[in-house]
């Protein structure tokens, strides 16, 4: 009667479990190109990270990188030309100093940060946190910062998401500076600085000023005793209006912020 525990008779029940597995992932993710809906090659047979989920067609829309020539303030990119301010900010500048990013809002970025962002697919962040400490070393390693704060979530929206997402893009920054350079950074990455207090609307399909007026007083820093005369690095994860970054800098620069710049994984 004991005969059933052999390898032999172990090996339909574990050809059963794999079977049993295996149709679970595919309710799970199922073999569909996350951006087009295209059908894909079958598990095992393509990339074995997040990005097996893109089609080779969506693979190739690319995911360009932040580079000039770009308004020396917002980020703006320009087709041509050298780096120089945009009308906008030379016309209503807001409380940022500069933005710089990882990347380019096109291609295939919107659809990985989807994924990562609305999808919770974390493990995105092993790939995230060499594009942010390389943008932060190209664009930020001669400028004296403080504190590195990422742009909190509302409490509501925290427990909705269950992580924030811009947190995550700097969670390791410091460990890959003394990585890099092999000494602690004269910076901290401190979430608890800025909070935000308004469960504000979706910005989705708000003009620039009514996302303006939808994040008036959204953000409230709780002790301002460690903000002023310091110089923050605000984290998001994409600019695109700058709304929402421009009144977290607001409300910094009123605690006694004497600088905030703005480092994104992606600028539209």
């Amino acid at each position: 009667m004991f005969q059933i525990f052999t390898d032999r008779g172990r090996q339909p029940v574990r050809e059963c479990l794999k079977t049993t597995a295996q149709t679970i992932e595919a309710l799970v993710f199922p073999d569909q190109c996350l951006s087009c809906r295209a059908l894909l090659p079958r598990a095992g047979e393509t990339d074995p990270s997040d990005l097996r989920f893109f089609c080779a067609a969506c693979r190739t829309k690319g995911i360009p990188t932040f580079c000039p020539p770009f308004c020396q303030k917002c980020g703006q990119r320009f087709d041509t030309g050298e780096n120089h301010l945009c009308e906008i900010c030379l016309t209503d500048p807001s409380a940022i100093h500069q933005v710089r990013a990882a990347l380019v809002y096109q291609g295939l970025v919107p659809d990985i940060l989807a994924l990562f962002k609305y999808h919770a697919r974390l493990s995105l962040t092993r790939v995230f946190d060499t594009l942010m400490f390389h943008a932060f070393d190209r664009y930020f390693s001669g400028t004296e910062i403080h504190w590195i704060v990422p742009v909190p979530l509302h409490p509501k929206k925290l427990r909705q998401r269950g992580f924030n997402q811009s947190a995550l893009l700097v969670r390791r920054l410091a460990d890959r500076y003394v990585a890099e350079y092999g000494t602690r950074p004269g910076w901290q990455v401190n979430p608890t600085l800025l909070k935000r207090v308004r469960h504000t609307a979706s910005q989705t399909g708000l003009d620039n000023a009514s996302r303006k007026t939808n994040l008036k007083n959204a953000f409230q820093v709780p002790d301002d005793t460690r903000i002023q005369g310091t110089n923050v690095l605000l984290v998001d994860d994409v600019f695109t209006t700058g709304a929402t970054c421009g009144e977290a800098a607001k409300t910094l620069a009123e605690a006694g912020a004497e600088q905030v710049d703005v480092l994104v994984l992606a600028r539209a």
